[in-house]
């Protein structure tokens, strides 16, 4: 993988975020925008910059993680960093890659990574196959139904 994952961290705990930026600057292919100590100053990355991945506390002062998450796009994923168990349900109803329980060991920080990793390379080699399949075809309306219809299996088009 050639590209940079582009990355915040949002904690409120300078510490937090001291670990998971030491643990980040071992791994490759990933590049840390900033980190944010609370989701006003994580809204203002996200609305300037592209960024594909949050390491996101949930119990934060004033807004939580949660309600950031709620809010991102589908395209950046989320990857939870909490000391709280109880969350666990509603982070992964809001489709995280992944949920670290504090204190985060750099064993299970890299499992994590890896899980974004595996989806990410799922995900645009699936959106590539999907381009691919659409310069080299079309979709006909036959019998009230769709059919796919590659450019190569066309000798004659005649309309009606």
């Amino acid at each position: 993988m050639s590209e940079k994952i582009q990355c915040i961290i949002v904690d409120d705990e300078p510490i937090a975020r001291e670990i998971i930026q030491s643990y980040l600057e071992k791994v490759q292919n990933i590049k840390l925008i900033t980190s944010c100590k609370n989701v006003v100053d994580a809204l203002q990355v996200l609305n300037s910059q592209s960024v594909d991945l949050i390491f996101l506390d949930i119990n934060m002062p004033e807004i939580s993680g949660l309600t950031l998450a709620k809010s991102v796009n589908n395209q950046t994923k989320i990857i939870f960093t909490t000391a709280y168990r109880e969350y666990a349900v509603e982070g992964f109803d809001l489709q995280a890659v992944d949920y670290l329980l504090k204190p985060i060991s750099f064993e299970r920080f890299l499992k994590a990574v890896q899980k974004y990793f595996d989806l990410h390379v799922a995900t645009k080699s699936a959106s590539e196959e999907s381009k691919e399949e659409a310069q080299d075809s079309i979709f006909v309306r036959s019998d009230r139904k769709m059919i796919k219809v590659r450019f190569e299996e066309i000798e004659y088009i005649e309309s009606l």
